[in-house]
């Protein structure tokens, strides 16, 4: 039985490695194994031919086979796009050149793209300049008469008329072909000082973490309120645990940051000693893409503390940093600097090496894995079982829009071998997608629920663990969530019998669990859905982790992951293996200026791209009658969520915006 609607209106690496090696390509059909044998309506007919699976892109996580015209993004969101490749390419413009008005760097910019229309056009087949000539003529009709260049304005009419018809060639070149032409102009060499890491950031606004990212406080800051703020774990023994084997912090150092009215074991007793540990980074390869320079990732221990209550501040403090695995001689445990020059650069340098690490499990792991390729199979399995008219289908596809074609493209050029992972990000290109793997599939959906993610990380206590900005404001954005799916399917499913019934749902969850489909690991009621309750909080992390985590991972890298000192796709110094070290190695330790130049423009493209807005459904999508209201009530929370997070940022030390949900897209489009 299926509830009843209306229609809407409108619309570990090494054993991952070869796993991924050997699994064997499967495009699923999903009939046999189904709870419940139905003639298949024609429309999900052609939807399985449409959208079929492939194993191999990303082995072995399901993924689409090749993208349906449906899942390409429509104009809105190219023009978003094209918008911030206009300001990435006017910033290297200005910084490389140093024109003194951002008007002079938009004419060399459109003077770029001429000159590379041109060279497409001459060394084009006559086709290919057919193609060009038409395209030129229909968005810009003054150029048949004066052959005039095109100004910026001009150029944006003529790349989404390209795009509009899936000119996939031609833009391909034009954008390879400015880039090129832009890079030329780059010098390969390494920073002396920060400055010059600064003067990069010509018309693009220099993030204002440039003045106070060495602070140690900003250091502990970012675990929390950070591209990747779910790492920190709380001690829960300092016996016989990987603090006294692997990371033997002793007391005496630990009372030399945080004081000698305090001590470790009483920090672990009350709850107050965090711990990020990379230890998923062991084995990783050094990448040497480009060959320019040799990379350096590390498997690095972080030890961080909160005070004692009664201290005038609680913010969460760094307390020491061991860039190995393995305690010896040459992994030392650093802690934070005194007064001595030397002392403070080797630790700064630790700093980078979590960094480091920190930004390549952030990209692999919680961004790419645990968002990304977490949602995909969603996507798939709505489009093969559920009809368009099935209320789950009409909730979910909202959430759902760009996804497949973000993913598509992240396979097939971000992490394909020489795309933007393999040029800036640390290790090689294959230990990079065997770490999404392995992020992925270590990550059970019945665990993912943000609260139990927070219980069993053991930070969900304020009363211990005071400030956490990513907490407080993901726990408001989730029971809002929670609040609107559970008013809305309940509009459709009365009690657990109804969800039972629903042969559609029922397919859908054997189709996400199916090794011939989607392989989502421990989702669902033994096999199934059994109950209305299991029912909404699994909808509920899809649209949050579709929403609001993939915010909460994504949109810093637009501005803190921009300023490459302050957060590293790579070293390009071993892990230093002394407590002191000069001004000289530290800045070695860091990025060339030309792959900063590269990171800072991957990071702000794809941190800068807003497209959509949570909770704002397009008008007429849900054609019931019945939903209006619940919407309208969830709507009215992010208003009130959002005014609560901006009284929040003017008490904590530095603002955390990332979850405001004005500044979170419907969906992980980018």
């Amino acid at each position: 039985m299926t509830p009843s609607f209306k229609v809407p209106h409108s619309k570990i690496l090494p054993k991952i490695l070869h796993f991924a090696q050997t699994v064997p390509s499967v495009k699923g059909e999903i009939e046999t194994d189904l709870p419940f044998t139905l003639p298949v309506p024609q429309s999900l007919q052609i939807a399985r031919q449409k959208y079929q699976y492939n194993y191999t892109h990303i082995a072995p996580v399901a993924m689409v086979d090749k993208l349906p015209k449906e899942e390409n993004p429509n104009l809105l969101w190219w023009k978003e796009v094209i918008r911030v490749m206009v300001e990435i390419f006017i910033n290297a413009t200005v910084s490389k050149r140093g024109y003194s008005s951002e008007n002079q760097a938009r004419l060399q910019v459109a003077k770029l793209v001429n000159h590379t229309l041109s060279e497409i056009f001459w060394q084009g087949d006559y086709k290919t300049q057919l193609r060009l000539s038409w395209h030129l003529f229909k968005a810009i009709p003054q150029l048949l008469w004066n052959g005039v260049g095109l100004d910026l304005k001009e150029l944006e009419g003529f790349v989404l008329d390209l795009i509009s018809d899936v000119e996939k060639d031609i833009l391909l070149a034009l954008h390879e072909g400015v880039k090129t032409r832009v890079d030329r102009e780059r010098d390969v060499d390494i920073a002396t000082r920060l400055e010059d890491y600064d003067r990069q950031f010509a018309t693009i606004p220099l993030p204002a973490i440039a003045a106070y990212f060495q602070e140690d406080e900003f250091f502990a800051y970012l675990r929390i309120a950070g591209p990747n703020p779910t790492m920190l774990e709380r001690v829960r023994s300092l016996f016989g645990d990987i603090l006294s084997q692997k990371f033997p912090v002793t007391n005496e150092q630990y009372q030399a940051v945080m004081g000698c009215e305090d001590s470790l074991e009483r920090a672990q007793i009350e709850g107050r000693l965090y711990l990020a540990d990379y230890a998923i980074l062991s084995g990783a390869i050094n990448g040497a893409y480009p060959d320019t320079h040799q990379k350096y990732i590390e498997a690095p221990q972080a030890l961080f503390a909160v005070p004692q209550v009664g201290s005038p501040s609680r913010n969460l403090r760094p307390v020491a940093i061991q860039c190995g695995q393995i305690p010896s001689s040459t992994t030392p445990i650093f802690i934070p600097s005194t007064d001595r020059e030397s002392e403070r650069y080797a630790w700064e340098m630790a700093k980078a090496v979590v960094q480091v690490a920190d930004s390549n499990y952030h990209e692999a792991v919680a961004h790419l894995g645990r968002t990304h390729l977490f949602i995909g199979p969603f996507v798939m399995a709505t489009h093969r079982q559920l009809l368009p008219t099935h209320p789950l289908s009409i909730l979910l596809r909202p959430h759902f829009e760009g996804t497949l074609n973000i993913n598509n493209g992240a396979q097939s050029r971000l992490i394909a071998p020489k795309g933007g992972v393999d040029s800036n990000l640390a290790a090689t290109i294959d230990c990079a997608r065997a770490l999404t793997v392995a992020g992925l599939q270590t990550y059970g959906f019945n665990r993912a629920m943000l609260p139990k993610q927070l219980e069993q990380r053991g930070v969900a206590d304020p009363e211990t663990f005071p400030l956490y900005p990513y907490r407080d404001d993901a726990i408001l954005l989730w029971e809002a969530i929670q609040g609107w799916v559970k008013a809305y399917l309940s509009l459709y499913y009365a009690d657990d019998i109804a969800v039972q019934q629903d042969r559609a749902l029922q397919n859908w969850v054997a189709e996400l669990l199916a090794f011939d489909g989607g392989r989502v690991i421990d989702f669902g009621e033994a096999g199934k859905i059994q109950t209305l309750n299991y029912l909404i909080e699994a909808v509920t992390l899809i649209i949050f982790t579709a929403s609001a985590q993939h915010a909460a991972v994504n949109f810093p890298q637009g501005d803190i992951m921009t300023y490459t000192p302050a957060m590293p796709l790579a070293g390009y110094a071993p892990a230093p293996t002394s407590t002191t070290a000069s001004e000289g190695e530290y800045f070695t330790q860091l990025p060339p200026l030309h792959q900063a130049q590269g990171q800072l423009e991957l990071c702000y493209l794809l941190g800068q791209v807003y497209h959509t807005v949570l909770g704002q459904y397009d008008a007429g999508w849900f054609a019931d009658d019945r939903v209006q209201a619940p919407l309208q009530q969830f709507q009215s929370r992010l208003v009130e969520i959002e005014a609560a997070i901006a009284t929040r940022n003017q008490s904590r030390p530095y603002h955390y915006s990332y979850l405001q949900p004005s500044k979170i897209p419907q969906s992980i489009n980018i």
